[in-house]
Order: structure tokens, then C-alpha cells, then sequence
């Protein structure tokens, strides 16, 4: 019985087949990788609110460290106009709710409830009086505030000055909302205290002032007489005034001389010079990119700055934001806004040659109308005597409240002006909390 024949087969043919199984492999390995690596969970260098991250390469301008290419691209990358000196950090998106510069208003509530405190009390100056010993502030203004209240101290030569509240909780927060409702009133405490999330004093970015009186008494600065120093000069020392008297219709909350907010020099002088308030700022800086031009903020011997926008790139987990390769003669500075994207701060004083400066714009022509809530007006509850003799039905304590439409959900004589009409009511929900029957358990 003979054997069975063998199939023959070209060796030209399998060496073709070999050939094609090698380049599918090589194929398949390169897909693979790149996914692998876009889901390998390896987690960026945080950057927001801190250099510290990457200025360990900062020298090389390497860029080694980013291994999320294929998670957030970028157009800067791509386009190949990124200049030589600066390179790309990955920022993750969850950071644009941190950072000195993060908008906490009315309409966007505080996602974190304080971060990086310490001790006021154990880490104050000799020239700041602390109304107590277990207040706390973001670390990293204790600084700035004792150079604050020093100056003041040397210029003025008083000590009465103290800080009365800086961090609170959301907890704390509804405490002291509940019982102004009691004492005021549900309209005039919307007019002078946040809702519960919706506090900057959440962030742990600001602090209230005030001084004891011949009595002993402590009070709120009123901003007059040797307290006007603090709001003519803190923006030296990366502070706002967050609350001032000819922009309540767009931060929504009463005139306060004693709230001061730190959202760091070049942002403070800026917003002081050009007569802003908060929101205005962190509005407009939008126009100001890394493509377009950025904001050049030049005081002279005081200091040289580029600040631009880098929008949060939603369809990612991060995004790559330009950075001055060399930290050390570039320090910068990279925050959240807490709505949209970032805000990146150059300090170019000891860098003339720096790239952006070729293209940094200094004219500010942001039109603030989209920020205005309609028909809110400014009513000086501390000053009005009937804030404390009214004790109407409504629990308002200030019968002007009555007559302010802003108060009223249903304002509007047509349905266009009702769509037109804005009203703080339609970003929180505390209105229907506390006007539903409830509110008269805080009243009496």
C-alpha cells in the first residue's frame, strides 16, 4: 500500500503568508498599545494652583512625563505652533474647580469644601487679631494676608483690626443662612447671604474683616475713614474687594467694605484698575487665548504678566495646557475658573524675549451686559431703620423687598419679558425651601 503523497507547497508562498501574519501582528500591537495606554489609568501631574509638578523638568522642557497624548489631544501639538518655549502640561479636568481664580457665585456653587487649611491663629502676624482660634484659611494666602494687615498696621498704626470669619463650611453655612432667615428674613437674606454651596467662603479664598469699638463691641468694617486703606491697597496684595457697591446687579450680593477675596496680584491690580468686579474678570478673560493673544498685564517695577484662557476639554479626562518651558525664569501659576477651562498666569518680568509677549493685547472691551440680573436693586439694609422695626407678615424686614420685582418669579407682563427675565431663583433652589410654608418656622 503506498504512502500517502505529500502536498507540495511554493516556499515563494509561504514566505508571503509569514510576511502577512508579521505585519498584521506588528498592526494589531500598535492599535492595541495605543488604546491600552489611553485607558491605563495612569494618572497626570496635577498643575492647578501649583508649578510644582512640572518644574522638575522644567530646565529640559521635557515632556516626558504626559502619557495621555491619545486621551487629550492637542490642537497646539498637532498644528506644530506650539513655541520653543513653552511646552505642554496635562491638567485633569476635574481641576477647573480649584485653584485662586475658581467664580463662586449665585449661579456656581463651591465643589470643594475647603482644601490645603491651616490655623489662622497659629500662623497669623502680630498685627492681625483672630476672633477665634479654630478658624482656618487655604494655606497658601497666609502669606499675603499677613503682609496685608502688616502694611496696614505701619501705615495706619492700629491693631484693632481683626479677621472675623474666613472658612466655613457648607454645614456652617446653612447654620447662618437659617438664622438670618429667622432674624431677617427670607428677601434680605438673599441679599446678603449665599446659599448654602453657593458661599466663597467655602473655597477658603477669603475672609471677613471688622474692629472693635470704644465699647468693646466687635463690628463690620464700614470701608470709612483708616479701613478705606484696605480696599485702596489690598490689590498689591493679591486681594479683591468681592463685593462692591456699584456692582451688586451683577455679583447679586449686598455692598460689603469687610469681605476681601485673594485671587493673586497681576488678577487684583487689574480688576481694581479697570473698575471690574469678579465675575466681570473671569468673564472677559475668555477673550484672551494662547492663540489669539494674551492679556498683558504691566505694572512696571511691580511686575510683567501674561494671563490666558485654555478651555476644559470636555470629551477627554484632561487637558494639555501651554506652560513656559523654563519655570524658574517663567514662574507660572495654572487655575480653574469652576466653569469652563483655566486660567494660566505667566510671570514674564525677568523674560523680554518671552514669545508672548509679541502677541499680548492690553485693551479690555468686554461688554458686561450678559452678566446684569435684571431689576436687582442696591438697598442698604445696614443703614435703614426699618430693617429691625419691620416685622411684617412675610418676615421681610425691609419693606422695600415688596416693591423690587426681582423678587417676584412671575415678573413679566408678556411671555418674552418672563423668558427675558433673570432671576437668581432660576440657578438655586432654595426659593421654593423657604416660601412654602417653611419659612414662617423662622420667623418671629
Amino acid at each position: 500500500m503506498k504512502k500517502a503523497d505529500k502536498v507540495s507547497i511554493p516556499s515563494g508562498f509561504l514566505a508571503l503568508i509569514v510576511l502577512i501574519i508579521f505585519i498584521s501582528g506588528i498592526a494589531t500591537m500598535l492599535v492595541s498599545g495605543h488604546n491600552i495606554n489611553a485607558g491605563s489609568g495612569k494618572t497626570p501631574a496635577k498643575t492647578t494652583d501649583t508649578e510644582s509638578s512640572a518644574a522638575s523638568d522644567s530646565s529640559s522642557g521635557s515632556t516626558s512625563g504626559l502619557s495621555s497624548r491619545a486621551v487629550s489631544p492637542n490642537a497646539y501639538e498637532e498644528k506644530s505652533n506650539l513655541p520653543s518655549d513653552y511646552r505642554l502640561i496635562s491638567v485633569l479636568n476635574e481641576d477647573v474647580f480649584k485653584g485662586p481664580l475658581i467664580l463662586v457665585n449665585y449661579q456656581f456653587q463651591s465643589m470643594i469644601d475647603g482644601e490645603n487649611l491651616v490655623n489662622i491663629y497659629d500662623n497669623a502676624s502680630s498685627s492681625i487679631g483672630v476672633k477665634d482660634d479654630d478658624m482656618f484659611i487655604n494655606e497658601s494666602i497666609v502669606e499675603p494676608i499677613n503682609s496685608f494687615f502688616d502694611a496696614f498696621q505701619k501705615s495706619e498704626g492700629s491693631t484693632s483690626i481683626l479677621i472675623s470669619s474666613s472658612y466655613r463650611s457648607k454645614d456652617a453655612q446653612t447654620k447662618i443662612y437659617n438664622e438670618s432667615v429667622k432674624s431677617t428674613g427670607v428677601q434680605s437674606t438673599a441679599y446678603y447671604v449665599a446659599v448654602p454651596g453657593f458661599s466663597e467662603h467655602q473655597t477658603g479664598y477669603c475672609f471677613d474683616t471688622a474692629a472693635y469699638n470704644y465699647s468693646g463691641e466687635m463690628i463690620e468694617l464700614d470701608g470709612e475713614g483708616q479701613f478705606a486703606w484696605l480696599s485702596d491697597n489690598c490689590q498689591d496684595y493679591g486681594f479683591i474687594l468681592r463685593y462692591p457697591d456699584d456692582k451688586t446687579n451683577i455679583t447679586g450680593i449686598g455692598y460689603e467694605a469687610w469681605h476681601f477675596r485673594y485671587v493673586g496680584v497681576p488678577h487684583a491690580t487689574f480688576i481694581k484698575d479697570h473698575k471690574l468686579c469678579f465675575e466681570e474678570y473671569i468673564e472677559g478673560i475668555k477673550d484672551y487665548t494662547f492663540d489669539k493673544g494674551p492679556l498683558l498685564i504691566d505694572k512696571g517695577s511691580k511686575g510683567k504678566w501674561v494671563v490666558f484662557y485654555i478651555p476644559r476639554l470636555d470629551a477627554f479626562n484632561n487637558t494639555d495646557v501651554p506652560v513656559p518651558a523654563d519655570s524658574k525664569k517663567c514662574p507660572y501659576t495654572v487655575s480653574g475658573n469652576n466653569i469652563d477651562g483655566f486660567i494660566v498666569t505667566v510671570d514674564v518680568t525677568n523674560d523680554s524675549s518671552n514669545s508672548l509677549l509679541t502677541k499680548a493685547r492690553t485693551d479690555w472691551s468686554f461688554d458686561n451686559s450678559s452678566l446684569v440680573i435684571a431689576d436687582f436693586k442696591d438697598y442698604d439694609l445696614t443703614t435703614d431703620p426699618g430693617r429691625d422695626t419691620d416685622t411684617s407678615s412675610d418676615g421681610d424686614s425691609n419693606g422695600n423687598w415688596e416693591s423690587d420685582p426681582f423678587w417676584d418669579e412671575d415678573e413679566g407682563d408678556s411671555e418674552s419679558d418672563e423668558e427675558n427675565y433673570e432671576s437668581r431663583f432660576d440657578y438655586v433652589d432654595y426659593y421654593d425651601e423657604y416660601n412654602d410654608g417653611t419659612a414662617s418656622s423662622y420667623e418671629e
